[in-house]
């Protein structure tokens, strides 16, 4: 299914940044504590109402080498195709999504329920995030058509 996604969850420049980072943090296996120890993206999840703020919410890799940031939306998005990924294939194939590595991702149920809440608000209030900003009609359907297919597949899961 990552394939399928590819182009939506790591096609774009942050995108391929945050496709960077977790290939950088992860050696065969992903945790979302090893995400919240390079990034400060927990702070949004633990307070969604954060992101009614602003429209670019950007997560930064305060921890790494990067030194940058993500949009909210951008690490979201790239964060439920791995989740997913690893929950329909037990392993999540990053060499189909623009990556070099495959990675094993670990966590309960209970953590990933805030990675699925934060999707269906991107989808839900698309006007709220600036990636939708930047987009096309064309390209703003894909991309929540693509979020739709991720949280089909979510539903399953959690």
């Amino acid at each position: 299914m990552i394939e399928n996604w590819k182009d939506i969850a790591f096609g774009s420049d942050f995108g391929g940044d945050f496709l960077d980072l977790i290939e950088q943090i992860s050696n065969d296996e992903l945790t979302l504590e090893m995400v919240y120890t390079h990034t400060d993206l927990k702070k949004y999840l633990d307070n969604l109402n954060l992101l009614d703020h602003k429209t670019d919410n950007n997560v930064t890799f305060a921890s790494s080498g990067f030194g940058q940031y993500v949009h909210f939306e951008d690490a979201i998005i790239a964060l439920s195709a791995i989740i997913v990924e690893n929950h329909i294939s037990g392993k999540v194939d990053l060499t189909k999504a623009y990556g070099n590595k495959i990675i094993y991702f670990k966590s309960s149920l209970g953590e990933v329920e805030l990675i699925k809440l934060a999707l269906k608000k991107i989808k839900s209030q698309p006007e709220k995030f600036v990636l939708f900003e930047m987009c096309l009609d064309e390209e703003r359907d894909e991309t929540l058509q693509v979020i739709n297919s991720i949280l089909i597949e979510f539903e399953k899961l959690v």
